[in-house]
């Protein structure tokens, strides 16, 4: 989930790790793994839980890309649970074609990404959390009508993981506070009020981001906010 990303953030590197070659589970070349390894300085995180850092924006460097079977994932380190279907995806021709440019953008690698998500049936979290960083890809680019868009995609798959899946019961409440989050976002006041209350409230941290949304849903706010620090 996008909140693990804040919570394995550091300052500093760990540069033995960085030392360690890493190669395509694809065609077996070695890549650069930026994005799994990359450690930033927190600035703050938003109400979404999509982190700010200090040095650059993190999106930038989400998805990680094989320059030569084309290959496109977040963590190279991973080999996926399917990794003969993807190679039949990676090599077949329908695949390569869609790479017009050796040099794809941030969100070219995110729609070739999706591409191999719906040929291999990934599970809807995986879906939830890559649209989910798509809307800020959107936002960034002033076009909201596209951002609450893939808010809504984000949504849908939120919801399907509690229908298909087996989330702990934090994850369950996690799950309900982004369609809440994202609901609101999108002006859909009451449907994230209704998921909010569903969160186990006797867990601090579920209270504390309820009553941050309710806030913020009694102002019709629909903007992402920053969350507030918190004291020690």
């Amino acid at each position: 989930m996008a909140e693990d990303q804040f919570k394995d953030s550091r300052e500093g590197s760990r540069e033995d790790e960085h030392k360690k070659a890493v190669v395509c589970p694809v065609c077996g070349t070695q890549v650069n793994n930026h994005a799994a390894e990359e450690m930033y300085s927190v600035d703050f995180v938003e109400s979404d839980f999509r982190v700010r850092t200090l040095e650059e924006d993190i999106l930038d460097n989400w998805m990680v890309f094989c320059h030569k079977c084309f290959y496109v994932t977040h963590d190279f380190s991973l080999i996926p649970d399917k990794i003969n279907v993807i190679r039949n995806i990676v090599y077949s021709d329908e695949y390569r074609e869609r790479f017009t440019d050796i040099n794809p953008t941030t969100m070219e690698l995110f729609e070739h990404f999706v591409y191999i998500l719906k040929k291999t049936e990934a599970n809807p979290m995986v879906f939830a959390d890559t649209y989910l960083r798509m809307s800020w890809l959107f936002e960034d680019e002033g076009d909201e009508e596209r951002a609450a868009e893939y808010r809504e995609k984000a949504i849908v798959n939120f919801a399907r993981t509690l229908l298909v899946g087996d989330p702990s019961e934090k994850d369950t409440s996690m799950i309900y506070y982004y369609i809440g989050e994202l609901s609101r976002r999108n002006g859909q006041f009451n449907r994230a009020k209704k998921s909010l209350l569903k969160m186990n409230m006797e867990m601090p941290m579920f209270r504390r981001l309820f009553d941050l949304q309710m806030a913020l849903i009694r102002d019709k706010n629909k903007a992402a906010v920053a969350m507030p620090r918190e004291e020690h």
